[in-house]
């Protein structure tokens, strides 16, 4: 779990922090704000998470299940957000150049999104274990 809360924070830095997203000229000043603002506050939700896993503590499974949750928060709005927000997209490219895969249109971050949240699950499962060792009070 700890590989996926750094891992989500890092690349959201290395993919968003970009021509394409935060630093695209097109996209209008408080957007970029709100979007990097988003990135700070992944980066620290994920550190909290971190922390959370490995601070001694006597509810190892707690703090397990809240670093799985802050995970699943941030990579499941992926597949729901344009529903709720109308006028939003997926895409953050010019939309002439929208992605397609297979003849279908084709949203690079809600793959990634999928990946991460398999990967949240994958860790959590591998965590609950029963011969696994959660790390408790010295």
């Amino acid at each position: 779990m700890t590989f996926v809360l750094i891992a989500g924070a890092v690349l959201g830095f290395a993919l968003d922090w970009t021509a394409n997203h935060l630093l695209n000229p097109l996209w209008h000043p408080h957007a970029r704000f709100h979007g990097a603002l988003l990135l700070f506050t992944l980066a620290g939700v994920s550190g909290t998470g971190v922390w959370l896993l490995w601070r001694p503590s006597k509810e190892p499974e707690v703090a397990l299940k809240v670093a799985a949750f802050l995970s699943a928060s941030f990579w499941t709005p992926f597949f729901y957000i344009t529903f709720l927000l109308p006028g939003s997209t997926l895409w953050a490219g010019p939309p002439d150049r929208m992605p397609h895969l297979a003849g279908v249109v084709f949203y690079p971050n809600v793959a990634v999104a999928g990946i991460f949240l398999a990967l949240t699950a994958a860790a959590y499962l591998l965590a609950l274990k029963p011969n696994r060792q959660l790390p408790t009070t010295m």
